[in-house]
């Protein structure tokens, strides 16, 4: 028989939410994870208080921030979702908790050994508030619980508010496993999304549904005889405290998102990217270092298109550059070749009529291959490519999965292909895929996706090997989308498990007047990048007032 993992819930009802009902689906779709107890709150038996006592002890300090919750906040993730049904069958310890010091809840003798005895490997906390004592060590693995918030930096709650109140770039969230230490747990897994700082209920949204699937990773390495609880570190930096928001606080956290959604729509109509080409005479190791000394820009844009994602021709003799094209006027990218000298191109033809771009070239048993992003196809396919720019299909490696960015690697004995997702955290969320060969599908990584970053996830151009190393560039879309990009040193790579470390950061800046680059590929000696800047475009402007209105209307 394989391997089994027992779990339970730490809940007050059978009623959850709609993030914790996703994460507890995530678990029981699993085959080789079992739902084995429910541990319920049981309320103690007050006197319930008088309409009068209730007005008395009521917190105005917060009132509008309450009120705004309950009756305006549209987020999903405090929809209620029933279990009654699905977990009839589920035994069930109704327990009733004993409050030591002012906040700690610590759970009856018997209660602890009941559950001991059925040698749970984990339970999920979704209830009882701040729990200690004995109750902490009755599974295998403990109790595992969420904190919707960076722990670095901030404590306590509401989920998603201060990060916007704060001005912060990035929002984040963690599940850790409790210990006797408040807010000091081991870190089983932690993740980072841009801040969703024009709107509070798709902060806490985007919040919620990253962190849900983390119990379910964290089993499966478990699963994979993967030490994740011995090897996570422990929380080692007390963070501010923050409660509920004051009515004054919660005054000015309005106007901050009023106007964070006014600035969002307006650069969104009035603000079109504009990405050029330039070559710059040096390895990625000294861009740095050079910065704009050593550049030549090989493209122009203007406010009807711009370049953008340049992979160099892999054969030596040639001088060829691959890149996307996109065009404000028509609302699509296409892939064309030039000659270095983007004045002089052609679009290439590959037979699809989706948005292209990301053409990632590389050369393999003498033949030149190329691997656009065409999320909008659904899949993942492999050309190959003559020196005069012709195409002709040669595999489809992924089906089904609408991959953005896709990049390959043939490492150990092996070819790997990272990517992010269109639609689910695109430029947050890594995926990786291997395959023995080119001809073969290619299987996903037991536990996709492998990390949760926007500050250092989106791939950003070819692997590169130095001193025997391995090395990945990738995006930095914290502050906005494409605006740095880091150089990675892979530390592991197999099919369970994946780890990477920064060690260079390339910022715009050092080229010149630049706010973003998203794009760093090294051959042959020469160093190809893209740099952006914001201009006005009709075209994009006419393009964002249809998509409003439509979706308004």
């Amino acid at each position: 028989m394989s391997k089994k993992i027992k779990f339970g819930i730490l809940c007050n009802s059978l009623v959850f939410e709609a993030w914790e009902a996703a994460c507890i689906e995530h678990l029981i779709a699993s085959r080789q994870i079992e739902l084995k107890l429910l541990v319920i709150k049981q309320t103690n038996i007050e006197i319930a208080p008088t309409f009068i006592q209730k007005l008395i002890k009521y917190p105005y300090s917060n009132l509008f921030y309450r009120v705004y919750k309950r009756y305006v906040l549209k987020a999903n993730t405090y929809k209620q979702i029933s279990f009654e049904t699905k977990f009839k069958n589920i035994p069930k310890l109704c327990c009733q908790t004993i409050k030591k010091g002012k906040f700690i809840e610590h759970f009856k003798d018997e209660d602890v050994a009941h559950i001991k005895k059925l040698e749970l490997d984990f339970m999920l906390r979704f209830g009882f508030n701040i729990i200690g004592g004995e109750i902490l060590k009755s599974c295998i693995y403990g109790i595992w619980s969420f904190h919707h918030a960076d722990n670095d930096f901030i404590r306590g709650g509401p989920i998603g508010f201060w990060e916007i109140y704060l001005k912060r770039n990035t929002c984040a969230a963690v599940l850790q496993q409790l210990n006797e230490h408040l807010d000091r747990g081991k870190i089983l897994r932690k993740g980072y999304l841009k801040t969703a700082s024009h709107s509070y209920a798709e902060n806490i949204d985007q919040l919620t549904e990253m962190a849900a699937i983390w119990p379910l990773q964290v089993c499966n390495d478990l699963l994979n005889d993967i030490d994740i609880i011995t090897a996570a570190p422990e929380v080692n930096k007390k963070a501010n405290l923050y409660k509920f928001p004051t009515n004054l606080k919660f005054i000015k956290f309005l106007y901050v998102i009023i106007k964070n959604r006014v600035k969002f729509h307006l650069m969104q109509l009035l603000k079109a990217e504009s990405w050029q080409i330039a070559e710059v005479n040096s390895n990625i190791f000294e861009l740095k270092k050079l910065g704009g000394q050593n550049i030549t820009f090989i493209s122009k844009s203007n406010s009807e298109h711009y370049c953008a994602d340049p992979f160099l021709w892999p054969k030596a003799s040639e001088t060829k550059v691959l890149f996307e094209y996109f065009s404000y006027k028509e609302n699509i990218g296409k892939i064309a070749m030039s000659d270095g000298n983007n004045n002089e191109f052609k679009f290439l033809d590959f037979a699809q009529k989706v948005h292209m771009s990301y053409p990632f070239l590389f050369e393999y048993n003498d033949q030149v291959f190329c691997l656009p992003e065409q999320a909008d196809a659904g899949k993942v396919t492999l050309y190959k490519m003559d020196e005069n720019g012709i195409v002709t299909k040669y595999n489809d490696l992924i089906l089904n999965f609408s991959a953005r960015d896709a990049s390959l690697v043939f490492y150990n004995q092996k070819w790997w292909l990272f990517c992010t997702k269109a639609n689910y955290f695109e430029n947050a969320a890594l995926f990786i895929f291997y395959a023995n060969s080119l001809h073969e599908t290619f299987l996903p990584h037991h536990n996709n996706p492998v990390k949760v970053d926007v500050q250092n996830a989106r791939p950003a151009g070819h692997f590169f090997v130095e001193n025997d190393l391995l090395y990945r560039p990738a995006q930095n879309s914290a502050k906005h989308y494409g605006h740095k990009v880091n150089i990675n040193k892979i530390l592991k790579l197999n099919e369970f498990v994946f780890e990477e470390e920064i060690i260079e950061t390339i910022d715009p800046k050092v080229f010149g007047n630049f706010i973003g680059i998203h794009h760093v590929v090294n051959q042959n000696g020469q160093t190809v990048i893209d740099l952006k800047q914001n201009r006005f475009s009709f075209f994009n402007l006419k393009h964002q007032l249809q998509r409003k209105l439509g979706k308004f209307f």
